[in-house]
């Protein structure tokens, strides 16, 4: 279920700013839904921006169906600098479980160039293993996203492009500007003017050796919308929907302090 949700953290962090000279973490709760309405569990974010370098961390607890399918709780995190060119990933580990097998992959970067410090089960048992080729010039998930965050708020739209490999697969992303909407959102949602972006991701290699390479190659598309700054506030993703392999089209709500539920228009 983690990998499924990544396309949500690419549209959070495009569009969080990182002019701040020093940090200051923004934290953030996404509800997952199916888009019948029923629970596939929660998102946590914390976001540690600023001039010199970024720490990303996130949380992702299964409930309802998600459970049911075996997927438990995950965890990622990601600290990085900012370069010439864009981020540098420093370090990233993730972990989880996936139907009771637990999960680990850490990696360490030397010169841009990922490599798996731990990978737990081996890639070798589940997976093709990724091309050498393919994976110089590759971010992780969570670094693509501080990536996309500048791009957002230097350029003021969603358009950008990367390659992701996460130490077991290697896939390719792009996004792109669609233009403003009004959202008329419930009680505790967000309602007014909003960008809407779509984006789509698309697995290249480390394949699972047993599974349909046709179907697991097929893009995965969604779209995301984006509130406008207000006051002391950033821009945040309000709604983010996706296509997953598992679920359907899911669904992410931005979950609303009562203070700004009760305050929004």
């Amino acid at each position: 279920m983690k990998h499924a949700l990544a396309p949500l953290f690419v549209c959070a962090l495009a569009s969080l700013p990182v002019a701040q000279a020093a940090a200051q973490p923004v934290r953030v709760q996404y509800n997952l839904t199916m888009l019948g309405g029923m629970s596939l569990g929660q998102i946590d974010a914390t976001l540690t921006l600023d001039r010199e370098g970024y720490r990303i961390e996130t949380r992702t607890r299964p409930a309802g169906m998600a459970r049911l399918f075996g997927s438990g709780e995950q965890m990622a995190e990601v600290d990085g600098r900012w370069g010439r060119s864009g981020p540098e990933p420093q370090h990233y580990i993730s972990t989880g479980s996936w139907r009771g097998e637990a999960k680990l992959t850490e990696l360490q970067y030397r010169n841009g160039v990922p490599v798996s410090r731990r990978i737990d089960p081996p890639v070798d048992n589940e997976r093709e293993p990724v091309p050498p080729e393919l994976i110089g010039g590759t971010m992780d998930a969570l670094s693509v996203l501080a990536k996309l965050t500048r791009q957002v708020a230097e350029t003021g739209t969603c358009d950008g492009q990367a390659a992701i490999y996460d130490g077991r697969r290697r896939a390719d992303a792009v996004a792109r500007t669609v233009g403003w909407q009004m959202l008329n959102g419930g009680s505790g949602t967000w309602r007014g003017r909003a960008l809407n972006c779509s984006f789509e991701s698309r697995l290249v290699a480390g394949f699972k050796v047993d599974e349909d390479r046709e179907r697991a190659a097929r893009p995965l598309a969604g779209r995301a919308w984006i509130a406008p700054a207000e006051g002391n506030r950033p821009p945040l993703p309000v709604r983010v929907e996706f296509e997953t392999r598992w679920f359907g089209t899911v669904a992410a709500q931005l979950v609303l302090p009562p203070a700004q539920s009760a305050s929004n228009p």
